[in-house]
């Protein structure tokens, strides 16, 4: 069975962008509130999605490139457990 952490920052992407059940996110929440490591971690990543975001329009990729990630987003939406 995996560590808490580890299930805590599998979900760290479906976190951030709000696309987890309100019983996952009190869950993580609570880890969070416990888990130094963890909170920094989610920190990092809140912040580097953040700059990403501010920096990268979807106008601005090629198509060939907004193709290969909406399709590989998809892949991952498929294949993780909490889809």
């Amino acid at each position: 069975m995996p560590s808490p952490c580890v299930e805590t920052r599998r979900v760290v992407f479906e976190f951030l962008d709000d696309e987890l059940g309100e019983p996952q996110v009190v869950k993580i929440v609570e880890h969070l509130e416990r888990c130094p490591p963890c909170k920094g971690f989610f920190a990092f990543e809140r912040t580097f999605l953040s700059v990403v975001r501010r920096r990268v329009s979807v106008d601005e990729a090629p198509p060939e490139l907004r193709e290969r990630i909406q399709k590989a987003l998809a892949d991952r939406k498929r294949s993780s457990p909490t889809a």
